[in-house]
């Protein structure tokens, strides 16, 4: 965008449109840095300056435009964000959401390992580390992830099962050894309730090879 502070124009070259408005009237017309001063540049016929001052016969004027950037010295070609995400592709809730997510779990519970959405089972799968906290501590704190994700992504991500995988109870072993599973309808229905959300909930010690409905 160009904007010219202190040129000057002929007054007689240009028409009044507004009060401070003028449209240049000639085909062409010189603008210069003063009355009679060093000539600049040029206007075509049609284009509209904003008067701020008036000398004589002159009109000293400003303008606004659009200019080539790489035709500027030292111009750099200011970066896009949505060129990082891919053109003008929208980013997904999730993704959107995801450092809420990252800050529940490194705050609270764990390390946090990753989130995915299967949506063919419309099942979310969190992952996080635990460190050595016994298993009674581990029921709980599942629960407590799985109340904070849902409370992140209620009305954000469509799923309806969301399942939270660590590691095993002692701290010991891979991410994905242990697994608690609960729909969404059960874990509105029942997560304020430790025990009746343990009967609800689909357990895993062994990363999911078999199952129990209430792990002991």
């Amino acid at each position: 965008m160009v904007l010219v502070l202190a040129f000057g124009l002929g007054a007689l070259a240009a028409n009044k449109r507004l009060d401070n408005l003028w449209s240049v009237a000639e085909s062409v017309e010189n603008f210069r840095a003063e009355p009679n001063g060093a000539k600049l540049g040029t206007l075509l016929q049609g284009t509209e300056i904003e008067q701020i001052g008036e000398q004589d016969k002159w009109v000293r004027f400003r303008v606004e435009g659009w200019i080539w950037g790489p035709s500027l010295d030292g111009y750099k070609e200011q970066e896009d964000p949505a060129d990082e995400r891919g053109g003008d592709e929208p980013i997904s809730p999730l993704l959107d959401e995801l450092p809420r997510l990252k800050k529940l779990v490194n705050d609270k519970y764990g390390v946090f390992y990753g989130i995915a959405l299967d949506e063919d089972l419309q099942r979310l799968q969190l992952r996080l580390r635990v460190q050595d906290i016994g298993d009674e501590v581990l029921q709980l704190r599942l629960l407590a992830v799985q109340r904070g994700v849902f409370e992140i992504l209620e009305g954000v991500v469509e799923f309806q099962v969301l399942r939270i995988e660590t590691n095993r109870a002692d701290g010991s072993g891979e991410v994905g050894a242990r697994i608690a599973e609960t729909t969404v309808a059960d874990l509105v229905r029942y997560g304020d309730d430790q025990e009746t959300w343990r009967m609800h909930t689909r357990f895993s010690k062994d990363g999911g090879e078999t199952w129990a409905e209430v792990v002991e």
